[in-house]
């Protein structure tokens, strides 16, 4: 069974109780928590190990990026209960959220450490990637961690970002990002090291599915990044279990073609789920979002699409 870390919101005013100092932590948005963070997880668990102290990771919520780009599109590949999961699996004692607000938007990258991770959090050692940048501005480099860290007694280490064998390009949740974007949920799985899962509460529609005779569970991806419109083979969590299932993510062109929507058809599955919350992990791209003559010829390529993501999920 996966370990289930604390969860913590670290205040910006007021130091850590003890029990939460002298972590060993990583640092970073995490989003996605993919092979290049895993990585780096990795090295602060032996690190940590070293020094005989808990792991930690701290990450920035909201995502700094909702802050400066309030309008933006969605991107999150997950939410935040997702990352404390994801990061628990992977050895994490406790996830620290930073509030990203303006005070600390605005801090010198030498009142970020000596502030923020020396005196409120305590830490003992700090871990972050090659490109990471901190403070005002972004001014804040690797070398000035490690600079301020010294002075304050943080040990830091710097960790080179990997890559898929073969490749030059790094891992990166921009990566992941436009996997999905391209309508290759199998890339992105090699580079979040599983298949890209939603997490959301089934709404009631229209329940246009259901004079289909292919009733439908409709979850908003919300902040979630927008895949490619189309049709994929998935498998939808449901109170623990999983099923096999067949998504379409798009506006439903043949039918209202109004907003966008994720839309499971969950195989031999007759439960009622409104207002739960479900896990869809998306596995397979079969084919794009398209606009049929009628309903008729939608429910005979609904079909076709069934049987296609039930041979690919075999």
């Amino acid at each position: 069974m996966s370990k289930v870390p604390t969860i913590l919101n670290a205040p910006l005013d007021c130091a850590l109780a003890e029990e939460f100092r002298h972590h060993v932590a990583v640092m970073g948005n995490m989003d996605g928590v993919h092979k290049g963070h895993q990585a780096l997880i990795g090295e602060a668990r032996k690190l940590a190990g070293e020094l005989g102290k808990p792991l930690g990771a701290i990450v920035f919520e909201p995502h700094p990026r909702q802050v400066f780009n309030p309008g933006g599109e969605p991107f999150l590949l997950t939410n935040k209960e997702q990352k404390a999961e994801l990061l628990g699996e992977h050895g994490v004692d406790t996830v620290f959220i930073l509030p990203f607000n303006r005070h600390l938007s605005m801090l010198e990258p030498d009142e970020f450490v000596s502030d923020i991770l020396s005196r409120v959090m305590g830490l003992a050692g700090i871990l972050v990637g090659e490109e990471f940048r901190f403070g005002r501005r972004r001014a804040g480099t690797t070398g000035m961690l490690e600079e301020f860290g010294a002075a304050v007694g943080i040990a830091v280490k710097v960790v080179e970002p990997v890559a898929l064998a073969g490749a030059t390009e790094k891992f990166s949740s921009s990566q992941a990002r436009q996997a999905l974007r391209d309508g290759d949920p199998k890339l992105a799985a090699s580079i979040l090291d599983r298949s890209w899962t939603v997490r959301g509460m089934v709404q009631k529609g229209k329940q246009l599915g259901r004079t289909l005779n292919f009733p439908t569970a409709n979850v908003s991806l919300d902040t979630y990044l927008h895949p490619a419109k189309g049709v994929y083979a998935v498998t939808a969590w449901v109170h623990g279990e999983s099923h096999k299932g067949v998504a379409n993510f798009g506006s439903r062109p043949t039918v209202d073609g109004q907003g966008v929507l994720l839309e499971v058809f969950i195989f031999d599955f007759d439960e009622e789920i409104y207002g739960e919350v479900i896990d869809v992990e998306f596995h397979h791209f079969i084919r794009p979002e398209q606009k049929f003559a009628d309903i008729d010829a939608l429910k005979t390529q609904i079909i076709r699409d069934c049987e296609q993501a039930e041979t690919l999920l075999a």
